[in-house]
């Protein structure tokens, strides 16, 4: 796996550590954060690769969470029965 996934954060994780949304704010203003999606921020200079960001997803959520369609027939090695044309 690749990535740190120490450095991935829910907002909603950091608030209930102490870590207002104006405080986050500012570490998003200041470069320390950067934002990938809605409510989900990582440390600015960290790459963080998604099977590392879906186990901190978890972590941090309590919510179970799994990749599904062209994801998981890849990572299943199945991704070549896949059909890539559609049939008329």
């Amino acid at each position: 796996m690749s990535g740190n996934p120490s450095a991935f954060y829910l907002s909603s994780c950091l608030v209930s550590k102490g870590y207002s949304l104006n405080l986050q704010k500012r570490y998003r203003n200041s470069d320390w954060l950067n934002i990938i999606g809605i409510g989900a921020m990582i440390r600015s200079g960290h790459d963080v690769g998604y099977e590392n960001a879906i186990n901190a997803f978890q972590q941090q959520s309590g919510l179970f969470i799994h990749p599904s369609g062209k994801t998981a027939l890849s990572l299943l090695g199945k991704l070549h029965y896949l059909e890539l044309s559609q049939k008329k």
